[in-house]
């Protein structure tokens, strides 16, 4: 698959979705990309049979929920309409908790101006191995100021593959406030493990909305 160009990743995530098919892909990339939650399968232990706090209907940085009321009639319609959209995530929650056993909760959230979409998914487990979109070779292996790919570790709990549109070639300056073409940040709080992904968005917006869940 190609790599997006610049001018490409500043379209806006929910007009550019057209009937719903990047909202398709984001949803099928959850469910591959999400890693096995550990312990019991078989419904025992308390963080497996606890009941998951609902996703609120909004997030920091303005973001508010596809399915929520603030989001415009106009975008849901774009992104393939209010059914197929709580089909799609619906499907989510299900084949998930069919997956690895446990009850988890599956979001897509959107800036209303459609610049914007982020994906969260919650359920209990603990962070393991993470490296959902290649190779975290450095830009120096490559000859590069800087990869198009980076991981970055954020705190203890917390850690986020940052993919660029483009590697910086070695010796031209790398802009710190370029905005990424996609951020996956994986954290975990009190035996649940949180996945969120967004375009559109800085890895401080992805971190945020990360805490606000675990915050509610």
């Amino acid at each position: 698959m190609s790599t997006p160009s610049a001018k490409q990743s500043s379209r806006t995530p929910l007009i550019a979705a057209g009937g719903g098919v990047v909202l398709l892909a984001l949803v099928v990339g959850f469910a591959v990309g999400l890693p096995e939650i550990t312990g019991n399968h078989e419904g025992g232990g308390a963080a497996a049979t606890a009941e998951l706090a609902p996703l609120p209907d909004t997030l920091p940085g303005d973001l508010v929920s596809i399915l929520g009321p603030d989001m415009p009639t106009e975008l849901v319609e774009q992104s393939g309409g209010a059914e197929q959209l709580t089909a799609l995530v619906d499907s989510a929650d299900e084949n998930l908790a069919t997956l690895y056993g446990d009850p988890a909760a599956f979001g897509i959230y959107g800036k209303v101006d459609g610049s914007a979409l982020v994906t969260v998914t919650v359920g209990p487990g603990e962070p393991g191995l993470f490296v959902p979109d290649g190779a975290p070779v450095s830009g120096e292996a490559q000859g590069a100021a800087r990869s198009n790919l980076e991981l970055v570790r954020v705190d203890d709990d917390t850690v986020c593959s940052v993919l660029y549109a483009q590697a910086i070639p070695e010796g031209q300056p790398v802009d710190p406030a370029e905005q990424p073409s996609r951020v996956h940040c994986q954290s975990s709080a009190e035996g649940l493990l949180y996945d969120v992904t967004g375009q559109g968005v800085s890895v401080d917006d992805v971190v945020a909305a990360s805490d606000a869940l675990q915050e509610r």
